[in-house]
Formats: structure tokens, C-alpha cells, sequence
């Protein structure tokens, strides 16, 4: 009897120690993302001028230029996506992704107009230059000429039996009348000398005070 129950217990720790329902000790996997990335979005009309923007992001919002190429090429690509093939598509959305890489990669506004206008199919004409008003000639001064009756120059001599003023008063008094007729004449050499003659001494003394602006004290009456 004794023996018996001791077999019973053996048996009941042996139950103990092994199960009889194994348990499943495998890992659970990870299950996967049912929905993909949101892709970028096209561009707008109105470039991003807010939050958190790249350099060449907010050079296109300062910049008038480049505001105005954004606005092409976004409403450019706005039409091409109305009648455009899955095919075509995926070429746009590429050309989108190209685009930003290689716009946000610049520093300056040159590099990102280059970038705008390498995929504007209709590429925008050249700024016209700005007029500039041609600068008005400046008068150019011509020294009055001699008046007919003094194309003899520094050599000229009495025409015509012509007395000179030297001859006709004394060489102090004809260069008196020289001396006066330089002074309100601005002619060619000779043509106050005392070899002409007194009356044509006193026509030009008479002729340049009357255009003379300040008149020597000699030419009022």
C-alpha cells in the first residue's frame, strides 16, 4: 500500500514537470504600414513665404523675378496635370522632385532662375532694358568770325585809297581808339589795328558796346 502511493506521487510530479499542452513561444512579427509617404505637393500660384523655408525659398519670395518665374512654372504644370497620362504624370511628378533638389541647393538668385527656367516649357522673354533719356548735346561755342570788312586777317592793309586811323590822327591817338575796341571786341587778330581806318575803328568800338553786358565807362554817353 505503501508502495502504491509513493508511485502516485512520482507520477504527479512527473505531470508537473511536463505539460501536456506545449506553449507557443514564437515572436509576434511586425505587422507593415498600410499606407505609403504623402508625396510633395505641386506647386502652388503662391510660392511658401511662411514657417520654416530654405534660403532659396525665401529668395523667391523676395524677389519679383522669381516670383514671377514660381508663378509660371506652377500654373504651366497646373495644365500640363488636367490633360496629362499616367505616363506623363510620373514625368511631371519627377520633374517636381528635381526641381526642389536642385532649387534648395542654391545660394543666389542667378542659380535659382536657372533652375525655374530649365523646366518652363514656354520660356519668358528677356527683360526689356530701361530706357534712359540720351543726354542733351552741349552747345558747341563758335568764336564770333570777322564781319565782312575784316577778312584781311592780321595783314590787313586799307582797301581802296582807305586812309588808316594812324595816318589820319597820329599813331597816340589811333592806338587809343585800338585799345577801346579791344576792350569790347572779341574778333580775330587785326581787327582793332590802327592800320584801319578811324571811322571803322569806331563802328566796332559802337557794335561792342552795345553787346557788351558790363560796359567800360567809355561806352556810356
Amino acid at each position: 500500500m505503501r508502495n502504491g502511493l509513493l508511485f502516485l506521487g512520482a507520477l504527479t510530479a512527473l505531470t508537473a514537470c511536463y505539460p501536456t499542452s506545449p506553449t507557443n513561444n514564437s515572436a509576434v512579427p511586425t505587422p507593415l504600414p498600410t499606407q505609403t509617404p504623402t508625396p510633395i505637393p505641386w506647386l502652388s500660384s503662391d510660392p511658401l513665404c511662411s514657417g520654416t523655408i530654405t534660403r532659396a525659398e525665401w529668395l523667391v519670395c523676395d524677389n519679383k523675378t522669381l516670383n514671377d518665374l514660381h508663378r509660371r512654372l506652377a500654373q504651366e504644370w497646373q495644365t500640363a496635370r488636367q490633360y496629362a497620362s499616367s505616363e506623363r504624370m510620373e514625368v511631371l511628378q519627377d520633374q517636381l522632385y528635381a526641381l526642389l533638389s536642385e532649387r534648395d541647393a542654391c545660394q543666389d538668385v542667378n542659380c535659382i532662375a536657372t533652375a525655374y527656367r530649365r523646366y518652363l516649357t514656354v520660356q519668358p522673354p528677356p527683360p526689356k532694358p530701361a530706357w534712359k533719356p540720351k543726354p542733351k548735346p552741349k552747345p558747341k561755342w563758335h568764336p564770333r568770325g570777322p564781319r565782312w570788312h575784316d577778312r584781311g586777317g592780321p595783314d590787313w592793309e586799307p582797301r581802296g585809297g582807305e586812309q588808316s586811323c594812324a595816318a589820319a590822327i597820329g599813331p597816340t591817338g589811333a592806338q587809343h581808339l585800338s585799345h577801346q575796341c579791344d576792350a569790347v571786341t572779341s574778333g580775330p587778330p587785326g581787327m582793332c589795328s590802327v592800320r584801319r581806318s578811324c571811322d571803322t575803328l569806331q563802328t566796332e568800338i559802337e557794335h561792342g558796346c552795345r553787346e557788351s553786358y558790363r560796359k567800360p565807362a567809355f561806352c556810356r554817353p
